[in-house]
């Protein structure tokens, strides 16, 4: 088995590179980081670990890296996220009989935005469907009008732009419903105990077993964080996901 890094244009010819386990399989699992990460974190690293073991290619995407020809994090938007993940589908089709999606808290997003066609299924991690009412329960942003950017404070402090944050003021939880009514690929939401959704008390992971026009499947996982850090429960998320993939 090796891995490598690939890149892949982008259309607007930016770079978007990824790291691929290649098992010799027909069938691919690619991986969308949420917002912060990168290909590298733990949660990306070990979803390759696992499902490259058990016989899939896997592409672990980075939507910003620190490469020239890159976009960095306060240059992306829901849009370039969106565009990008749509180039990188159109260059794997050309490969793979099967095509899976994985996709962390702001990458579901962009997954549910996109509606990608010709995939087999997908599956959501602590999805990030109202991140508007999430900032509002705490003094995540702070505004910087000299630069046109926020700083997020997740307990690290990252840049973001001012389209960032109005795109995503575009996507509160009524819009995600609506998205998903026309989403017909199977998709599964996978939701932690201490989830993103409880910022959101006017809403739940339960509203979205109707909405899906698609198969859908709501698996929670007891004890897990947003980052389904805790000792085990990475591979737990894992199991979930491999079982509903086959």
């Amino acid at each position: 088995m090796s891995e490598k890094i690939t890149r892949i244009e982008g259309k607007d010819k930016n770079g978007i590179y990824g790291r691929i386990r290649e098992t010799g399989s027909s069938k691919l699992i690619i991986h969308i980081h949420g917002m912060t990460h990168n290909m590298d974190h733990m949660l990306e690293v070990m979803s390759a670990d696992y499902f490259a073991d058990q016989g899939f290619d896997h592409c672990r995407i980075s939507l910003y890296v620190r490469v020239p020809d890159s976009r960095n994090m306060a240059e992306s938007t829901l849009s370039t996220h969106v565009s990008d993940l749509e180039a990188v589908l159109d260059h794997f089709k050309k490969t793979y009989s099967e095509i899976y999606i994985t996709a962390h808290s702001l990458g579901a997003l962009s997954v549910l935005m996109l509606n990608p066609q010709g995939v087999k299924a997908v599956s959501l991690w602590d999805p990030a469907f109202d991140v508007t009412h999430f900032w509002e329960s705490g003094k995540f942003l702070t505004y910087m009008p000299e630069y046109k950017q926020y700083q997020m404070d997740y307990g690290a402090v990252f840049v973001i732009g001012e389209e960032m944050v109005k795109e995503i003021a575009d996507y509160p939880d009524a819009k995600c419903l609506e998205l998903a009514q026309s989403f017909e690929t199977p998709v599964q939401m996978v939701i932690p105990e201490q989830s993103i959704f409880l910022a959101s008390p006017h809403t739940a992971p339960e509203n979205y077993k109707e909405a899906f026009a698609g198969a859908f499947e709501l698996k929670r996982i007891a004890g897990a964080d947003h980052r389904f850090a805790e000792q085990g429960k990475q591979n737990e998320l894992f199991a979930a996901v491999l079982s509903y993939f086959q």
